[in-house]
């Protein structure tokens, strides 16, 4: 006979899934210790649904009945995302310990490059699926290491048509509350989402190898990069399947501290962390949320520095770098490893139809188009990629 569930099972079953669409994946074993305080807080009208669906489980529907959630969902529609989310993040967890095993192996720890990125989004909708979309507002994505510090980068505002219908408000109230990016049809942006993503693909694949590097962004920042990226994909009509993988940031950290704090050239200035949740923690201290030359120039001009992709993403790794390049006797050069506050800086300026960074040319092929990307340099915000 099925096991009876108490409604604190489905209560927590509930809170599971919402942390999971925010990128916060938990294991039902570690769902208790979570969701507990919730649960004793709630009133005994908050805590009747689920009451109702454990009296409805426990009776006649464990005869052989479909079991459906407080939002109507089939409890084992849920479990089955359960079982592939635990797989995802059991996969992504090997393939981080792996990347930097095979570092350790090769000698390459400090010169193995790793990839940033983080998407500013307008507002946050549903598909015809049900499921969670998000209408890009600003990409940003850069190479580092920590020999090297911080290399190539990408940054440009989306041309966004419009916002769907019905979300005018949300996206207005989004914008202002966060990064303060005009709305459709008077947004700043040059670039469409789809040639964005085109030119994220090239740049972390510029060896041209069938698999593209992981890229990493903040752990609840990953179900946005993932759907925008999937959503641009699954509207191609042609081409061979591309894999892009996005991981958390907070457990790329957690195995480079620990392998720079074993392999240290001298006294580690700082412990490995005790676990992941303490690394993202680490990461979302926002030490360099107001340092000088992070952000793009429209979000330097409107007082949103600290909501900038760009300053996200070179935040995170001048964090990353300052964890764990000092273990390793790396000295710090101004701009690469660390910002350049103490530095005067001299503006650069750039046309109006000029990408925010100087370009090269990455592609070898004359049907590869022409993308900026190589060292990071103070710029105009309205960034294209052409």
């Amino acid at each position: 006979m099925p096991k009876k569930r108490q409604p604190f099972y489905f209560f927590m079953l509930d809170v599971q899934k919402k942390n999971a669409e925010r990128g916060k994946r938990y294991s039902l074993r570690e769902m208790p210790e979570i969701a507990a305080p919730l649960w004793a807080n709630m009133t005994k009208e908050e805590k009747k649904p689920y009451e109702e669906q454990a009296k409805h489980y426990n009776g006649t529907e464990r005869a052989g009945g479909n079991i459906k959630t407080c939002h109507g969902v089939d409890y084992s529609e849920v479990e089955r995302e359960q079982r592939q989310a635990a797989k995802e993040e059991k996969t992504m967890k090997e393939e981080v310990r792996e990347m930097i095993k095979r570092a350790i192996l090769s000698q390459s720890l400090t010169t193995q490059k790793f990839f940033l990125i983080h998407i500013n989004y307008f507002c946050e909708s549903k598909d015809v699926n049900g499921d969670l979309r998000y209408d890009p507002a600003e990409l940003a994505i850069l190479e580092f290491s920590l020999q090297d510090g911080i290399g190539r980068g990408m940054h440009t505002l989306i041309n966004l048509r419009e916002i769907p219908y019905g979300y005018y408000y949300e996206a207005k109230r989004h914008s202002s509350d966060t990064h303060n990016l005009p709305l459709p049809p008077d947004t700043v942006g040059n670039t469409n989402i789809r040639d964005a993503i085109i030119e994220v693909i090239k740049f972390v694949n510029y060896n041209d190898e069938d698999v593209c590097s992981p890229i990493f962004t903040f752990d609840d920042h990953i179900p946005v990069v993932r759907s925008v990226i999937r959503e641009v994909l699954n509207s191609r009509s042609t081409g061979p399947p591309i894999d892009i993988r996005i991981y958390s940031l907070s457990e790329l950290l957690f195995n480079l501290k620990n392998a720079s704090h074993d392999h240290a050239v001298a006294t580690a200035l700082s412990p490995p962390f005790a676990s992941v949740f303490l690394a993202e923690s680490y990461l979302d201290r926002g030490t360099f949320d107001y340092a000088e030359g992070l952000p793009c120039e429209f979000h330097e001009a409107n007082d949103r520095v600290p909501y900038c992709s760009q300053t996200k993403i070179r935040g995170w790794a001048f964090s990353i770098i300052k964890s764990c390049a000092q273990d390793l006797g790396i000295e710090f050069v101004p701009g690469k490893h660390e910002p350049e506050s103490a530095l005067a800086i001299v503006p650069t300026k750039f046309d109006d139809n000029d990408s925010v960074y100087t370009a090269t040319d990455i592609g070898s092929d004359a049907n590869h188009s022409h993308i900026s990307v190589h060292n990071f340099k103070r710029g105009k915000g309205r960034g294209n990629l052409v």
